[in-house]
């Protein structure tokens, strides 16, 4: 029996209670038990698991048991495959790390029956070294945690018991594990205090969509309550910054709502909820640190300015008034604040002009400060400056007036700079550019080169960080920026490189600025980062001011250095497109050779998996859209297409359509266009077997989506006829481009059909024979589609229902 059709005749078994059922399905269930319990066998095991998936809704007290000792064992096995141990190659798709995924889903038809069972199964998986398995059982948890509208309100309704039982699942843990397991217990906490419930229902042709307010009835009030007591136990935890910075990202759930509701109980809830938060995290303000109290005030603003209550907008200013107290977080909000509010919240909220002057006025009191800051003052501002450069950010562009604040006081005091920097280095080190910049404008600037060329002596990873001090508007000491490239070159790692990159930036930027000998050290290391195949220095140089400057400044030479430099790129993304660009301006045939040299690269590589397995590693030729290089080759229509021509045989015909060269061509002509159409017609008129294939693989590339009957009629005039190329020639038309809806294909057929038809009253013998023989063809597959379509609305109506669709 098919096993599809097996699992469909198991599916209606379960649902039959009679005793000679219940015996053949505990028959089946041990032996799936002990398929998943011994067998190496991938096919078998898959299977196994589909059936225990269908199996679940009949013997679910079997089903957690049986998986956790699965998932625990089937790690310890050498899979096999037909009967043969599975290969290297294949093991990325039959692995037991993939079975392990398959296993995650297996529970999910009976997964609100035995919660604490299911939490400690994916909890486990959680813990997964492998991130795809660990990322898995991550969303299930997730999934199991958020509100189903369907079955909040089903029959029975289940409430909020799920998120209930998971709330008590993680209170019951001992401290140790409840924070070990934080990152998931907070990511379930925010979905059970969502302020919003989603359904889904379907039908054979729609999905129906309803969303809204978690209600206060069928326990969510109380569950919330619990929630909330979590996550205050949770945030005492640990001091850690990271850590009470993602529960307060959580309490923001407590503190929301979907829209105003009519009912008064829900309306209390939420209000009791936002309160009781802000109250607590009032009484956390003075105990924190200052990023944690940016977080804080920022988010009690935002429960201020959305307040739908008066004791809720009550609560968020009792925070701004305790945060009022703290002196050293006015200092800090002025110099960091990327969080803060800076104004008069009650302003704020009904004045946009307050939010634009809040710049002026932090720099003004940036101003202030670097005055106040004497020998005798400096000691606590040293300890200040210390203290908040322990704020953290993903961006380092969230820190502009600090930025500013630490190169002012580098400029104005080199002193106390060379103070943090020497003596504070790895406090300091997210700063040093800051510090740096501003030292090299100083009276000391003498003493910096000193302690920059101290830390090239005896550190490497430093010389990013010194090449992007050096990228300033005036006095760029290149001296220095050569020797940085010197001694990157050296370092023959991933740092070394980065620190060649960096120089080039800052090489590239001083030759626009003037700087001519900037331009040998830009070409210096571009020779480095080609010998080291390394092409990224183009993120760094790409914008078009810089490289069209130096480009303009090349020789012929030159310029195919900085192209051989680049060829092995993965991806052709803007930054290569800028270069390209800039090159392609002076020189448009080099462009086109750079792009065929990568369509040659390609084919050569196809067979190595580390340069095709992966988005990130697979090499790329040519991307399915260009920006700016298409605009250059597009001028060059015969080139471009002799070039490729020169590039293919007839034994690459089949997969032609799918290689760099047609891409290429599909890139620069996206719609067909004259041009291109007479370049195809002049190749296809030779006669060549070998011409016409690659015109006809061309076609095919565009499948479908632009107008090709024209150099399709031209093709068959001179081809024999039901040849080979009729076929090339028949699929090349009948292609589609996307369809909508179930007759999409249907009617596109149909629209072909109606195109081919007036090829009937052609003047060419050939041309009506080929009409008459697709059209048949295409009746045929009309007829098929239809069939095909009807069936599937049948069998989805039989799946899904109708619904209320009068049909």
């Amino acid at each position: 029996m098919d096993f599809d059709l097996r699992l469909a005749a198991l599916a209606n078994l379960v649902t039959d209670p009679s005793p000679a059922v219940e015996g053949k399905l505990l028959t089946e269930m041990d032996r799936v038990e002990g398929v998943l319990n011994t067998s190496t066998e991938y096919d078998d095991l898959t299977a196994a698991l589909k059936i225990l998936a269908v199996l679940a809704t009949r013997f679910s007290y079997r089903v957690l048991p049986m998986l956790t000792a699965f998932v625990r064992s089937v790690q310890q096995r050498e899979l096999t495959w037909g009967g043969e141990p599975v290969a290297a190659s294949h093991r990325r798709y039959r692995s037991a790390e993939q079975l392990i995924r398959e296993a995650v889903d297996v529970p999910h038809a009976v997964r609100y029956i035995h919660i604490d069972a299911l939490m400690d199964f994916l909890l486990e998986i959680a813990r997964s070294k492998d991130s795809d398995t660990r990322n898995k059982a991550e969303r299930a948890l997730e999934s199991l945690a958020t509100f189903d509208l369907n079955l909040f309100y089903g029959t029975p309704p289940l409430g909020a018991r799920p998120q209930q039982e998971i709330v008590e699942y993680f209170a019951r843990m001992e401290d140790g594990p409840l924070l070990a397991n934080g990152g998931i217990a907070l990511s379930m906490l925010r979905n059970v205090l969502s302020p919003a419930i989603e359904g889904h229902t379907w039908t054979y042709n729609a999905v129906n969509i309803s969303r809204g307010g978690v209600p206060a009835g069928g326990g969510v009030a109380e569950m919330r309550d619990a929630a909330i007591a979590l996550l205050k136990r949770m945030f005492l935890l640990s001091e850690d910054v990271p850590h009470r910075k993602r529960v307060l990202q959580t309490f923001g759930s407590a503190t929301r709502r979907e829209r105003p509701s009519s009912d008064v109980r829900t309306s209390e809830m939420f209000e009791r909820n936002a309160v009781e938060v802000l109250n607590f995290l009032r009484d956390q303000v003075a105990s924190q640190e200052l990023q944690l109290v940016q977080s804080i005030e920022h988010d009690a603003y935002w429960n201020f300015y959305h307040a739908a209550s008066q004791p809720i907008a009550a609560a968020a200013l009792e925070i701004r008034d305790a945060i009022s107290q703290l002196s050293e977080y006015t200092i800090y909000k002025d110099l960091i604040g990327f969080e803060g509010i800076h104004g008069v919240w009650e302003e704020l909220k009904s004045s946009q002009t307050d939010w634009e002057n809040s710049d002026k006025t932090r720099r003004a009191a940036s101003e202030r400060y670097l005055q106040e800051i004497t020998p005798e003052t400096y000691p606590k501002w040293r300890a200040r400056i210390l203290e908040f450069a322990k704020t953290r950010s993903d961006d380092l562009a969230m820190f502009p007036f600090f930025y500013d604040f630490l190169r002012s006081l580098a400029r104005r005091m080199p002193a106390m700079a060379l103070d943090l920097l020497q003596n504070d280095e790895g406090r300091m080190q997210p700063f040093e550019i800051a510090l740096l910049r501003g030292l090299w404008e100083s009276d000391r600037a003498l003493d910096a080169l000193t302690l920059v060329k101290g830390w090239m002596a005896v550190d490497r990873s430093k010389l990013s960080t010194i090449a992007k001090s050096l990228n300033v508007d005036e006095r760029p000491r290149l001296e220095l920026l050569a020797e940085i490239m010197d001694e990157a070159a050296k370092a023959d790692d991933s740092e070394g490189t980065a620190a060649i990159v960096e120089s080039m930036g800052i090489a590239a930027r001083q030759f626009s600025l003037g700087q001519a000998e900037a331009k040998g050290i830009f070409q210096k290391g571009m020779r480095l980062v080609t010998a080291r195949n390394d092409p990224r220095w183009v993120n760094v140089v790409w914008f078009s001011r810089d490289i069209s400057k130096l480009v303009e400044a090349m020789d012929a030479e030159e310029r195919a250095e900085v192209l051989a430099s680049i060829v092995s790129v993965r991806k052709i993304g803007y930054e290569t497109e800028e270069v390209l660009s800039a090159i392609g301006k002076t020189d448009p045939k080099a462009v086109l050779n750079f792009m065929m040299t990568r369509v040659r690269t390609e084919r050569e590589l196809e067979d190595d998996p580390s340069l095709t397995d992966g988005d990130e590693a697979r090499f790329e030729a040519i991307p399915y859209n260009l920006h700016r290089v298409d605009k250059l080759l597009s001028t060059l229509p015969g080139e471009l297409l002799r070039a490729v021509r020169a590039e293919f045989t007839s034994d690459d015909a089949g997969m032609f359509p799918y290689y760099g060269g047609a891409r290429l061509i599909k890139a620069v002509f996206p719609d067909f266009n004259a041009a291109l159409q007479a370049e195809l017609l002049s190749f296809s008129k030779t006669g060549h077997p070998t011409d016409i294939d690659f015109v006809i693989g061309v076609v095919r590339t565009y499948a479908g989506d632009v107008p090709v009957l024209d150099i399709c009629k031209e093709i068959i005039k001179v081809v024999p006829e039901r040849s080979s190329a009729w076929g090339e020639v028949a699929a090349a038309i009948e292609s589609t481009g996307v369809v909508r809806g179930e007759f999409g294909m249907l009617e596109a057929y149909q629209a072909k059909r109606a195109e081919i038809a007036a090829w009937k009253n052609d003047e060419s013998p050939r041309v009506q024979a080929f009409a008459v023989w697709l059209i048949d063809s295409l009746d045929q597959m009309i007829l098929s589609e239809r069939q095909r379509a009807e069936a599937g609305i049948e069998l989805r109506k039989h799946r899904y229902g109708v619904g209320s669709d009068p049909t």
